[in-house]
């Protein structure tokens, strides 16, 4: 089939493209004013809707769905790991209707204030960037400081992200991981029971529904562009590689050649190791090897294979770093320990939490450089350094991995 017959196939009479097709074509105000990746007014609509003293009608509700969200989250996380204890019963008890809530207040996103509850709630908002070095634990001490623990006052500290992701060891101790998904999946409850002005309801569920559309999984979208990707793969790869938008940045360079990163590394190690479900924010390999490992392809709400074990790159917030780490994904406790006990026994490098947690766990993490002191502005040379340092993280790394995965293979 020659390419114009494969794009023909692609874009007319398909039952399965205009279906898709339709569930974009929706007028959204949110995407009309450029919203859909402002960080800033994504905070400045949330701090709207969970303020109870604005007129939406809402009053509390909105702040305690999110509450609840974290709730929930809370409650996955073992003892000792994060700051505060709250449960949903805590939440449902709770009087919200006095709470203030302040935006960007010491450049903490959102800050809720529950004076007649003695709760301070911390909330940092990351739609695709990352946390800036030192940034959530400098915002941990400022609260701790402005409401001391000792003068009775409580905290939660909350890290809202799309991917549900945990915060840096370094600086993100104490900060519970939330989901974007979980934290909407919530805010649904309080339109579908009619709080609000009919204005203020159907305002948030346009921004519920942009989420879903931009940011958060919609499973009869993603059957959809599965199947597209399974029968029209030729045509949609030969589109992407003629997007006039496209990113020529480094990282979309190392994207573009994922079989070759995943071959480089294979032979570096002596491991299969495979390109995995990846975006242009986050790559991801797999290990071929180890998927006949005991409970090993038994990961959900991660790719579609399954896997337990990534390796995953991502650039840092300033673009400066390439940061190379395997992501634990989410699964049974049990199995996740196992694995995770496997590597402490042998001595490989895992992270400085002191528990892991019931969601993504990040190991073994290393930052390669993408500054260009030693490139100039020759991209080749700069892509050629980044494939030499994943080769030595694949020799040391990876290697390692598996000789300690050979206990769990007795």
């Amino acid at each position: 089939m020659s390419i114009g017959q494969a794009l023909e196939a692609l874009f007319v009479a398909n039952p399965d493209f205009e279906a898709l097709e339709k569930s974009r074509d929706i007028f959204c105000p949110f995407e009309a004013i450029g919203m859909v990746r402002q960080e800033i007014r994504h905070g400045h609509f949330l701090a709207y809707c969970l303020d109870p003293q604005r007129p939406h009608g809402f009053g509390a509700e909105c702040l305690r769905a999110l509450m609840r969200a974290a709730s929930y989250a809370r409650r996955e996380l073992p003892e000792g790991n994060v700051a505060g204890h709250i449960t949903p019963l805590d939440v449902h008890l709770m009087d919200f209707e006095k709470a203030q809530i302040r935006r960007e207040w010491r450049r903490i996103d959102l800050l809720a204030v529950v004076n007649g509850e003695k709760l301070i709630v911390a909330i940092e908002l990351k739609i695709d960037a990352s946390e800036h070095n030192g940034q959530l634990s400098r915002y941990r001490k400022l609260v701790e400081e402005q409401w001391p623990p000792d003068h009775g006052w409580r905290h939660l500290f909350l890290y809202l992200t799309k991917s549900g992701g945990d915060a840096s060891e370094d600086d993100g101790e104490g900060w519970i991981p939330l989901h974007l998904q979980a934290v909407a999946e919530e805010l649904g409850t309080v339109v579908q029971r009619q709080h609000g002005t009919p204005e203020a309801r159907i305002l948030l569920q346009s921004y519920l529904s942009m989420l879903r559309r931009h940011h958060l999984k919609d499973d009869n979208l993603e059957a959809l562009a599965t199947k597209l990707w399974t029968q029209h793969k030729e045509a949609l790869e030969f589109l992407m590689e003629r997007r006039p938008d496209g990113d020529d940045g480094i990282f979309t360079q190392i994207y573009d050649n994922r079989e070759e990163v995943a071959a480089r590394m294979s032979e570096a190690c002596g491991l299969d190791v495979l390109p995995e479900d990846s975006s242009r924010g986050i790559i991801r390999f797999g290990v071929g090897n180890w998927d006949d490992l005991p409970d090993f392809l038994s990961a959900h709400d991660y790719t579609a294979s399954n896997r337990l074990i990534l390796l995953e790159l991502e650039r840092s917030s300033n673009k400066q770093h390439l940061r190379v780490r395997f992501v634990l994904g989410r699964a049974d406790q049990d199995i996740r320990m196992r694995y995770f006990q496997a590597l402490v026994n042998s001595g490989q490098p895992t992270t400085k939490r002191k528990e892991i947690t019931v969601v993504w766990t990040r190991l073994g993490t290393q930052s390669i450089s993408l500054g260009e002191d030693d490139d100039g502005d020759d991209t080749s040379l700069l892509y050629d350094r980044i494939l030499r340092m994943l080769e030595g993280y694949a020799r040391e790394t990876i290697r390692g991995y598996d000789k300690a995965f050979d206990a769990l293979r007795r």
